[in-house]
């Protein structure tokens, strides 16, 4: 019976009291993190946001920032005809939901034959429109600075004649651009 020992005694551990402590406050706060999350508590600074400007007016200050920019004083033809294109392509997309930007110009043209957004004279104007500009982008023609600001007053004149009846009224009013 040399085998059989005595149970031993308990150990005396180090007093652990700080780190159940330290637990309970790392619940409480992760129980408090969840619950503001969950409520989503009001911010105490918003900041007023501007109202959305409509499509139009985007599309003059646009149209008046390429002005400012002097790109035709810089010989910097391609990319005013560029700039003036991709005016009038986001207009029409933020004007009429389509994705004008992404079309060629014949599918651009196409649809627009078809969706009746645009009565007749201004469907010509848009196609010598995006005709010049696309002689200009792609087919390397040197356009002279008078054609590049008719082309710019085609831009002009296709946003003044497209933008919703209630605005047009006040449109000689507005002289942005």
């Amino acid at each position: 019976m040399n085998d059989i020992r005595d149970v031993k005694p308990p150990l005396d551990l180090p007093d652990l009291w700080w780190l159940w402590l330290l637990a309970l406050l790392i619940a409480a706060g992760t129980g408090i993190y969840f619950f503001l999350r969950r409520k989503k508590l009001p911010k105490a600074s918003l900041k007023p946001q501007a109202p959305e400007l409509s499509a139009w007016e985007k599309a003059y200050s646009q149209l008046e920032a390429l002005r400012q920019d002097n790109l035709l004083d810089r010989g910097l033809f391609k990319e005013f005809f560029t700039r003036v294109a991709d005016i009038a392509r986001y207009y029409m997309e933020n004007r009429f939901n389509i994705r004008a930007p992404h079309m060629s110009s014949e599918e651009f043209l196409l649809y627009l034959g078809k969706s009746g957004h645009l009565n007749e004279d201004q469907k010509a104007l848009l196609k010598d429109f995006l005709n010049s500009c696309d002689m200009v982008k792609f087919a390397k023609y040197a356009p002279t600075i008078a054609e590049a600001w008719k082309n710019f007053d085609c831009a002009r004149k296709l946003i003044d004649e497209t933008k919703p009846n209630a605005v047009q009224g006040t449109e000689n009013v507005d002289a942005r651009v």
